[in-house]
């Protein structure tokens, strides 16, 4: 791929490059891999759900046949539980097979590496830990990146993105510039999510504008700081060429999406996928449920007792079949993610399996006084009657029964009654006291990323 010729070059040559890299659409950079998977895509979003079953299988037992015979992990994991993969012949088989976790992985990554694959040819990935449990494992370079930008970018087409042309793109999420709080890499203008402060608002508003993207990529927890900013000061953002703006990474809900499509005049998209590329999903042209793609991976919907759920809105955990990783296969992998199910079929004719929305991970939920997880759904309602005043607010648990929540409002010397907020709080989560404080700022992780909630418990 040309990517990675233009990674070998030398420093000094690359600079002048990079203007010319950044005027290649997707479509060449990416080589052979992309254009087949986008061509293929461009078929088989319209499957019916019998040709997507009989490739889901097809696909589930290569990547178990592949697993057995060269993953010691798997290979000892199937004999101990007297799995014969060729008796895999439905979904139903499929549930003889034991979870995997992160912790598993943890402890046993390399029998999880594929002896098929030379160890120093490949490249190592990490998850950012917001369940926990950081994690590693790793990927074919040659393959993995074409391949993932190939159904990101198939997506992303339905809100306009065009793989065979080059897309100016907006960059709000865990990246950090060399100096100050931007920078422009090829195609893309970077902003940094971790100086995103009143005093630079404006700053990030002209230099959006001026860029004039596509598309604006972003953590919706970053995003919606700047919105609210653009609302409440009656700022008209001027970019005559913005599509939409793109989110995910983190959950995003109702009120935020209404503020930053208000704040930007453009449809808020999110889609849904992990660095472990064993699940993703996107919105489609008609509604905002994830379109789970078949073609990716295996995707089951399971409940605390092991069982698949099935009924409408019910909440399950995402366990995901990836077909994409033969180096470390995600087989039965428990993503920690909770989704809300849905058994509607979209107007817009794909028949991907739906889900309303990921309701949080399993950290995401809080222990009341009698040790019962309680869902982190509701924890934005209390702030909603001061959300004009505030920049981020982030709770902390550290023992049932008892959270804090720390509230960072926009005028250091606001005196809105934190009461109010406790009285809304104690109508959804009677069996948990709260502690409401006023903070000066939140911290951001690693990654860029915003934590509605610590969980540490």
């Amino acid at each position: 791929m040309i990517k990675n010729v233009f990674k070998k070059t030398p420093k000094i040559i690359q600079t002048p490059l990079r203007y010319i890299y950044g005027s290649i659409p997707d479509y060449v950079i990416y080589g052979k891999t992309l254009r087949q998977i986008y061509n293929f895509l461009n078929e088989s979003q319209w499957w019916d759900k019998q040709k997507q079953k009989e490739y889901q299988i097809l696909q589930f037992q290569k990547i178990i046949k592949h697993s057995y015979e060269t993953v010691p992990y798997y290979t000892s994991l199937f004999n101990e539980y007297g799995i014969n993969y060729k008796q895999i012949q439905d979904f139903s088989d499929i549930k003889k097979i034991p979870y995997l976790t992160k912790q598993i992985i943890q402890d046993n990554l390399q029998d999880l590496i594929s002896t098929k694959f030379d160890k120093n040819k490949l490249s190592y990935a990490t998850t950012g830990g917001s369940t926990g449990i950081p994690m590693g494992f790793y990927i074919d370079p040659k393959y993995d990146k074409a391949r993932e930008w190939a159904f990101i970018a198939h997506m992303w087409s339905r809100v306009g993105y065009d793989v065979r042309r080059v897309n100016r793109c907006v960059i709000l999420r865990g990246n950090v510039p060399d100096k100050g709080i931007y920078e422009y890499k090829n195609r893309d203008l970077i902003l940094s999510s971790f100086k995103l402060t009143e005093e630079n608002m404006d700053k990030y508003i002209d230099l959006i504008e001026k860029f004039d993207p596509d598309f604006i990529q972003a953590y919706p927890s970053s995003i919606i700081i700047l919105s609210k900013y653009i609302n409440e000061t009656n700022r008209r953002i001027n970019c005559k060429n913005l599509k939409s703006i793109i989110c995910a990474s983190e959950n995003i809900y109702k009120n935020q999406r209404k503020d930053i499509e208000n704040a930007f005049g453009v449809r808020v998209y999110s889609f849904y996928g992990h660095t472990e590329h064993a699940c993703i999903g996107g919105e489609c042209e008609k509604n905002n449920y994830y379109h789970i793609q078949s073609e990716y991976g295996y995707m089951e919907l399971i409940d605390d007792d092991g069982n698949e759920v099935t009924n409408e809105n019910g909440l399950g955990e995402v366990v995901a079949t990836g077909f994409n990783n033969y180096v470390v296969p995600f087989i039965r992998y428990k993503t920690c993610d909770i989704a809300v199910n849905t058994n509607e079929k979209c107007s817009c004719g794909r028949n991907y399996k739906l889900i309303k929305k990921i309701d949080g991970r399993k950290q995401e939920y809080f222990v009341d006084l009698y040790k019962n997880k309680v869902t982190f759904t509701w924890a934005d309602y209390p702030l909603w009657q001061c959300k004009d005043r505030i920049w981020a607010y982030q709770y902390i648990q550290n023992e049932p029964g008892k959270v804090i929540l720390n509230i960072n409002f926009k005028d250091v010397n606001d005196l809105y009654d934190l009461n109010k907020i406790k009285e809304v709080f104690i109508k959804y989560y009677p069996q948990i006291h709260i502690e409401a404080r006023k903070v000066g700022y939140i911290e951001r992780t690693k990654r860029g990323k915003f934590k509605y909630l610590i969980q540490n418990i």
